[in-house]
């Protein structure tokens, strides 16, 4: 009776196990097999739990693998190729290199091209980890040797892995389409390839315009829902098809997707960085009430987050804290720059240590901040230098904004054609109309000082309120809106506010001055 009640309880946590690892909750297939199995466990079992293990504790898969008897040939090349990627992870890669070169030979003598195949896969993977994108090509050889479907579909996978490497985005993309369009999102296999992949994909749909790789990115999402160990690239899949829908002019679905990324995020960090994200697109159609709802919510989460205990891109909630606070309050978004920078480099788990592309984001976001706050030629040296990362991988809407963050400074007219011609893909985003906005300032070709004032005019602001916002005396802003008058060629304020609005420079007039202000702009219909 007691040995039937064993075998009961080993059938059930084995059958456990197996569910949680066929579905990818690998944490939870890893802590099943660590509560209930023997010191005699079977071979496969073991290699199973192992394959689970290398998902978060790589220590813990070579512990199991070390402690294997000797097996079955195929087994033996199986567990060196294990124990070679475990070994890759913690960085050991003298021990990785013996493994494999043991895995690879008894592979080879076998002649079995799906065990070739397996051990040439992970010989990719070890070179990636030691990022050598030249041995990990060399290496894709290999894994192409298999015949069966899955040793396929890993050889393509592990060149869309290689590609970014070697700074070939689009073809990365490309890649990434034909390789989810074989894996069936209602299915549990491949679930981990599916997850990786599509989150790499949606990446590169936010960067590039690449209208074909939506509609993937939303049928990958829209079958099984991903288990809990993916629930990083959920958020970053979520978060990154927001903005390529934002960049569309797709407002509605970018809110929906950045509220749905914000459901999904495993940390309290990622929420401030969806609710940041939030504020942001709000503040680009001008629904500043909104944006602030927003802001404050993410202001709130912050409060709760340990950010010395942050990873990777995690910590860029404050930089967005900071860019947003920048233009309402200098103080917060110097704040929030200093408790960024006390944090140190970002270590990144999307991009390998010397991708460009890390730094680049950083340095766009403290550029925009350190200009806000009055440090002009920082701020532009610091757009510049992230504008000529972008530049290079052919993220066109990035090289835009940060043009028309320079021009805003700079009033250089020379400038308008060229973000126009980056532009070129995403007439319906904010970027456009902000792009519209500039080239009507521009037309206007006041001095900076003199278009600030003109601004504070155009919301109806009194001569001493203007003074006292900008810090200068009455007389000087009174010389200020004499000059703006002569060069709109009017004569009062009421007739430079029809004159703004005919002209497209505002959108609305205050209340007060709107009658008049329509019988100007009637006048010249």
């Amino acid at each position: 009776m007691a040995s039937g009640t064993v075998r009961s309880r080993e059938r059930a946590w084995r059958a456990d196990f197996d569910c949680a690892f066929i579905e990818g909750r690998f944490r939870d297939a890893a802590a099943i097999y660590a509560n209930f199995a023997g010191a005699n466990e079977q071979i496969d079992v073991v290699l199973r739990a192992a394959k689970a293990y290398l998902h978060g504790d790589p220590a813990g898969a070579l512990q199991l693998l070390l402690k294997l008897p000797k097996a079955k040939q195929h087994q033996q090349v199986e567990r060196d190729a294990l124990l070679a990627e475990a070994y890759a992870r913690t960085r050991d890669f003298e021990s990785a290199d013996l493994r494999l070169n043991a895995a690879l030979d008894l592979a080879l003598k076998l002649k079995d091209g799906d065990l070739i195949a397996a051990v040439g896969y992970r010989v990719v993977r070890r070179h990636l980890h030691n990022e050598d994108p030249v041995q990990a090509r060399a290496a894709l050889e290999l894994a192409r040797k298999g015949q069966s479907r899955r040793s396929q579909l890993y050889a393509t996978y592990a060149e869309t892995l290689i590609l970014p490497y070697e700074e070939r985005v689009v073809e990365q993309a490309e890649r990434l389409i034909e390789f989810l369009r074989l894996l069936d999102p209602n299915s549990h296999e491949f679930v981990d390839l599916r997850a990786w992949a599509t989150h790499a994909l949606a990446c590169l749909a936010r960067e590039l315009c690449l209208p074909q790789a939506l509609p993937e990115i939303e049928r990958q999402l829209g079958g099984l829902p991903w288990p809990a160990d993916f629930a990083h690239n959920s958020f970053q899949t979520l978060k990154s098809l927001a903005w390529a829908r934002a960049l569309q002019g797709d407002y509605f679905n970018a809110f929906r997707h950045l509220k749905h990324a914000s459901e999904v995020a495993d940390t309290t960090a990622w929420k401030v960085v969806a609710a940041c994200d939030r504020s942001y697109l709000a503040r680009c159609f001008d629904e500043h009430r909104w944006s602030r709802v927003e802001l404050d919510e993410a202001e709130r989460l912050a409060s709760r987050v340990d950010w010395n205990t942050t990873i990777a891109e995690e910590r860029t909630g404050l930089l967005l804290l900071a860019e947003l606070f920048g233009a309402i309050d200098a103080s917060r978004s110097a704040m929030y720059l200093a408790r960024y920078r006390e944090l140190g480099d970002i270590k990144s788990s999307l991009y390998y240590r010397h991708d460009a592309r890390r730094a680049a984001y950083a340095q766009y976001s403290t550029g925009v901040v350190e200009i806000l706050l009055g440090n002009t030629k920082r701020g532009l040296a610091r757009l510049r230098e992230s504008r000529r990362v972008f530049e290079r991988f052919g993220y066109d809407f990035r090289v835009a904004r940060s043009l028309l963050d320079e021009f805003e400074v700079t009033r250089n007219r020379a400038m308008l054609p060229g973000i126009d011609e980056k532009l070129r893909h995403y007439r319906q985003s904010w970027l456009m109309s902000r792009l519209r906005e500039a080239s009507a300032d521009a037309a206007v070709a006041l001095p900076p000082m003199q278009h600030r004032v003109f601004e504070e005019l155009c919301r109806g602001k009194s001569t001493l309120e203007i003074s006292q916002a900008l810090g200068r005396s009455r007389f000087t802003i009174s010389n200020h809106i004499k000059q703006i008058l002569r060069t709109f060629e009017v004569k009062s304020r009421a007739e430079l506010l029809a004159e703004a609005m005919r002209r497209g420079l505002v959108k609305d007039v205050p209340s007060s001055t709107r009658p008049a202000a329509a019988s100007r702009r009637n006048s010249f219909a």
